[in-house]
């Protein structure tokens, strides 16, 4: 049986994107996301998380992320 898994966030740039290049000039760029979730405990309370990724684009998607994003935007990431 074949697998599928496939991973939607939403969520803001907690750094600047940093861009670089691997030896043979491909780009790619590291960041630093969060992704927070809000919800209503058995108690009642309204509890929030935050859920810390460190993340990295290459080719075009990094070309554009270093170009247009900066610490703070929104960003949605699918992959």
């Amino acid at each position: 049986m074949a697998n599928f898994n496939k991973v939607m966030l939403l969520g803001n740039l907690t750094r600047n994107p940093q861009l670089s290049y691997t030896p043979n000039q491909t780009p790619v760029v590291d960041f630093g996301y969060a992704v927070n979730r809000r919800w209503k405990g058995q108690d009642g309370n309204v509890k929030d998380e935050t859920c810390f990724v460190d993340c990295r684009a290459f080719d075009k998607s990094a070309e554009n992320i270093s170009k247009f994003c900066k610490k703070g935007n929104p960003l949605f990431i699918e992959g």
